[in-house]
């Protein structure tokens, strides 16, 4: 088994529990991941490792080029601090559209912490991350999202 096997089986194991399907359900499917981050060296490590991982990933330079794109993904790692559209602006876009996307707001800044509210809905987790933190709260915002009820656009 390699190191990536078994690091995956633990990871799925881990979320199984995150998400509440315990051992004998169906193991977890690769998802597909967004990475929103203007710092190119994060947002590529990032990509090569969820890559390296199993899963599908695309990844953007800012909040504008995510838009201007059409994507379909289980979930968006996205920036908070962001030129441009900020990665808290983006999100309060994203919240008001009427099919949610489960996001995880990622910060190299440990002072944002009081100025984004992050949630159950929008975990929010300071750089450097591992992968096991970073799954984890990709796993509590799907479940979040999934436990919503789809809103309907005013």
């Amino acid at each position: 088994m390699t190191v990536g096997a078994v690091i995956n089986e633990g990871m799925g194991r881990i979320l199984r529990a995150l998400i509440g399907l315990g051992p004998d359900e169906s193991k977890i499917q690769p998802m597909k991941l967004a990475i929103v981050d203007d710092d190119e060296d994060v947002r590529l490590a990032l990509a090569r490792l969820l890559r390296g991982l199993g899963h599908v990933v695309r990844v953007f330079g800012s909040a504008e080029e995510f838009e201007a794109a059409p994507v379909t993904a289980d979930c968006l790692i996205l920036d908070v601090r962001l030129p441009g559209i900020s990665g808290h602006e983006l999100c309060e876009r994203l919240r008001r559209r009427p099919v949610r996307l489960p996001i995880v707001l990622i910060t190299g800044d440990s002072s944002v912490k009081a100025d984004v509210s992050a949630s159950a809905e929008t975990p929010l987790i300071t750089k450097p991350f591992d992968y096991t933190t970073l799954m984890a709260a990709v796993a509590q915002a799907i479940a979040f999202t999934a436990a919503d009820r789809p809103r309907h656009a005013h």
